[in-house]
């Protein structure tokens, strides 16, 4: 097969019927194909690089079916440590008979009896001004007041 000099290089693979490239060059030696140009805006939207990625919270606490090590036909999922199809089953809570709360909330040092008392509770008991003078008879009183108060 001859080549006349008026065909260049290329010319062999002018009309190549693969449709892989657009065109071919030489560059350094090397026979190079010219690719096809991108696709429109419209084929840009449909596929579009999306964050389909997931946070280590949201995959904690992502809905799951109940599964155990021994069950049969277990979901498959990829590796991971932590999976529920690797743990052993686990007995379901005991129900209590009434739907009542069980914490109690008691310090076994706290007084309760004046627990909520004010300082308005404690100091202003709205009776009549002392009007007494005697230093001994005021202190015997304030005496008196402050026992109670602390009962």
């Amino acid at each position: 097969m001859q080549k006349s000099q008026s065909e260049g290089g290329l010319s062999f693979l002018k009309d190549s019927k693969v449709g892989s490239a657009t065109g071919f060059l030489v560059v350094a030696g090397s026979v190079m194909a010219l690719p096809h140009g991108k696709r429109g805006a419209k084929g840009l939207a449909d596929t579009g690089n999306r964050f389909t990625a997931t946070s280590t919270a949201q995959e904690s606490f992502r809905e799951v079916p109940h599964c155990y090590a021994s069950m049969d036909r277990k979901p498959l999922v990829p590796y991971c440590p932590n999976a529920h199809r690797s743990r052993l089953a686990q007995e379901d809570a005991p129900v209590p008979l009434k739907n009542a709360s069980t914490i109690e909330f008691k310090d076994p040092h706290c007084v309760h009896k004046r627990r909520f008392v004010t300082t308005h509770q404690n100091y202003y008991t709205g009776g009549m001004p002392d009007m007494r003078s005697n230093p001994g008879m005021i202190a015997d009183s304030t005496r008196l007041k402050r026992f109670l108060q602390e009962k």
